[in-house]
């Protein structure tokens, strides 16, 4: 494999100098332009520091909305994220706004650089040019372009889960993370975000497959260990947080929007539907559960590889993304180590979808979305919003009903 990739690795170094250097530019010295674009927005860094503030400071983490370039925000993560961003704050007061987000902007690219060496590894490439070929391929995939322009948190959260997860046995077991117990850096990553709790059904199918409950107590223990170390600080912010602020999906944006990405947001663009949209969306809910969990359970129950627990995880990602009522375009950064599993796996068509998806193919990002306007769309632009729906299911169906991944060399 890797010999046949030497005669383009310096056009591929080339192409890749200049899509860094061009992601690089459009955030670093741009500031807002044309939307959908959104070159260098970064409104949720902005909302990470002011709410690290008002935990330490205030009671009203979650009663007020924070000032941003863009708009009045609310702070919708647990209580445990916004200690987790206190160092944000810190670094706001003494060097203000600008430092803050080039400092977060740097840790998002060092940690996809990070993520796109690890995916390499898997595949049995060691190759430092290739590895800044992957960063850039990652870099450019809208999911993790936005992630970056926006300031958000979601790679960090997908490299805890997938060093958690899917990392060699003789790498983890002669490395750091030989001291940290299966699954209690997805339950950190759950502590910062909810969305990770998604992954306890794939340590709950782990556990079928391989009869060993390790992974999802360490889940379990990661998540309760880092929002406990948060309630010692602030135990009325986290009450508030889990007993009230948690049922309230409306705080995030209207469910509509162009840019959520799930099938609750399809079925709120059909106005028609009324209040059987909820019945609908819970019925596409209950369906996509057993049918990830199928598709899960077969992948680990052929074979318990890298390549495999990397494919079982990042399907299990879906869920999340699928079923949330809110999933943001920038959410999706799964679906890049899904296409390089799909890939390594030998599914290389639906890998080259994915590519094209998470590339020209995030049409979402370019269909009109002001006043309402969703709610009049022709069929086809709700066609075109759904193409990650539609990739996802395709893929959901092929592993739940169809040939199993097949073993290669290179599995660890």
């Amino acid at each position: 494999m890797v010999s046949s990739l030497q005669q383009w690795r310096k056009p591929a170094l080339i192409l890749a100098i200049l899509t860094v250097l061009g992601v690089l530019l459009t955030h670093w010295f741009a500031w807002p332009l044309t939307w959908p674009l959104g070159l260098r927005l970064p409104v949720d860094v902005e909302v990470y520091w002011q709410g690290a503030r008002e935990f330490w400071l205030a009671d009203d983490l979650y009663d007020i909305r924070y000032d941003t370039t863009f708009d009045n925000l609310p702070f919708t993560y647990p209580p445990f994220g916004a200690l987790v961003f206190t160092p944000l704050w810190w670094i706001h007061d003494l060097f203000g706004l600008l430092v803050t987000e080039r400092v977060f902007a740097l840790i998002t690219l060092l940690t996809t650089y990070a993520v796109a060496v690890f995916l390499l590894r898997l595949a049995g490439v060691r190759d430092r040019v290739w590895e800044f070929v992957a960063f850039a391929a990652l870099l450019v995939s809208a999911p993790v372009y936005f992630t970056l322009n926006i300031g958000q948190i979601n790679v960090m959260l997908m490299a805890l889960t997938l060093f958690d997860v899917a990392l060699p046995r003789s790498t983890r077991h002669s490395g750091v993370l030989k001291y940290v117990p299966l699954g209690v850096l997805t339950g950190i990553a759950a502590a910062i975000k909810l969305t990770p709790l998604v992954f306890g059904l794939y340590f709950l199918i782990l556990w079928v497959v391989t009869k060993s409950p390790r992974g999802l107590f360490g889940m379990i223990g990661g998540f309760l260990g880092a929002s406990g170390f948060a309630i010692i600080f602030r135990p009325s912010i986290s009450i508030q947080y889990f007993t009230d602020v948690l049922f309230t999906a409306e705080r995030i944006g209207d469910l509509h929007f162009a840019r959520n990405v799930s099938i609750r947001a399809v079925l709120e663009r059909l106005p028609e539907l009324g209040s059987a949209a909820s019945i609908v969306w819970l019925v596409a809910v209950a369906l996509v559960i057993i049918a990830v969990a199928v598709a899960a359970y077969r992948i680990l129950r052929t074979d318990l590889s890298a390549h495999n627990r990397l494919l079982a995880v990042s399907l299990v990602s879906l869920v999340a993304l699928l079923c949330s009522p809110v999933s943001w375009y920038h959410h999706w950064v799964w679906l890049g180590p899904l296409i390089v599993a799909l890939w390594l796996t030998q599914h290389r068509w639906l890998a080259l979808w994915g590519a094209f998806a998470v590339t020209f193919g995030s049409f979402h990002n370019f269909l009109p979305s002001e006043n309402n306007v969703e709610l009049t769309w022709p069929w086809w632009m709700h066609v075109l919003a759904a193409h990650y729906l539609i990739f996802s299911a395709v893929v959901t169906a092929v592993f739940s009903c169809g040939k199993m991944p097949q073993k290669t060399e290179l599995s660890h």
